[in-house]
């Protein structure tokens, strides 16, 4: 692991209680496939705080949700039934849960974009190292807190597709904080951190690249055609796709309050 990336982690991983269970972590972070260190959280910007952004922000993410496990875990409701290896091994699952986000370092040159199975991806890592550094059970604990961390946001709109669903508390607490470290309201402090800057989109240039839409423009893609923006918003991960239309809107407000400054 490079010197900047374990100064990102030691930190964390020095809240960790018993050394076998770090150093596997270890294993793990210095497993992961190369871009999981170069992405942010979210590849629209949409769904987390600005620290999941840009350089490292997948990894930022990542920490924050064991942050929060922490803070679950300074609670005497949870500390005195909790055992310290389980606390460790939640806290495995926080660091790494996101491992696979865009599947393997090939699967992301091919396609970027979130892949709706990173879950079960992420959980079929995990149970490669069964018995190699944890013992089963330890290593079932950690694959099936990753595998269900999505929650009740678990079906894909597309295929159908269902992913697991938290069934116990070790699920829950790992879903909860994935949940609080993904909004946007809830920050934390890192240091060194660049948030991307905002690349300003003009409506009225922005040419669409795909779908029925493809080679028009979509100022007048938003006049003509609303319904096929709105369903490009909700199932569409490209950020300059939802930066245009959100121009679209702000320009379509702009001219509301134009015309209702005219005086008659």
């Amino acid at each position: 692991m490079t010197e900047e990336r374990m100064k990102l982690v030691e930190p964390i991983l020095n809240t960790f209680e018993n050394e076998d269970i770090k150093e596997f972590a270890i294993v793990l972070l210095d497993n992961l496939p190369e871009y999981i260190w170069h992405v942010g959280a979210s590849s629209t910007g949409k769904y987390h705080p600005s620290y999941c952004l840009g350089e490292l922000g997948l990894m930022r993410h990542q920490i924050a949700v064991v942050r929060f496990l922490n803070f679950f875990f300074e609670l005497e409701q949870y500390n005195k039934i909790i055992p310290s290896r389980e606390r460790d091994l939640l806290r495995v699952a926080g660091l790494v849960h996101d491992g696979r986000k865009s599947g393997s370092q090939l699967d992301y040159e091919r396609n970027k974009y979130t892949k709706f199975d990173h879950p079960l991806q992420m959980a079929t890592a995990i149970r490669s190292y069964d018995g190699k550094y944890l013992n089963h059970e330890e290593i079932e604990l950690i694959a099936h807190c990753i595998e269900s961390h999505m929650g009740q946001f678990n079906v894909d709109r597309k295929t159908g597709e269902c992913l697991p669903k938290p069934e116990d508390m070790h699920q829950e607490l790992v879903h909860l904080a994935d949940y609080l470290a993904s909004r946007k309201s809830l920050t934390m402090d890192f240091e060194n951190i660049e948030v991307p800057l905002t690349v300003t989109i003009n409506p009225e240039e922005y040419v669409m690249q795909f779908g029925k839409c493809k080679g028009q423009k979509i100022i007048d893609v938003y006049r003509e055609h609303p319904d096929y923006l709105q369903w490009c918003e909700e199932n569409i991960g490209r950020r300059d796709v939802l930066d245009a239309i959100a121009a679209c809107k702000k320009k379509a407000e702009e001219k509301i309050e134009a015309d209702d400054d005219i005086d008659l």
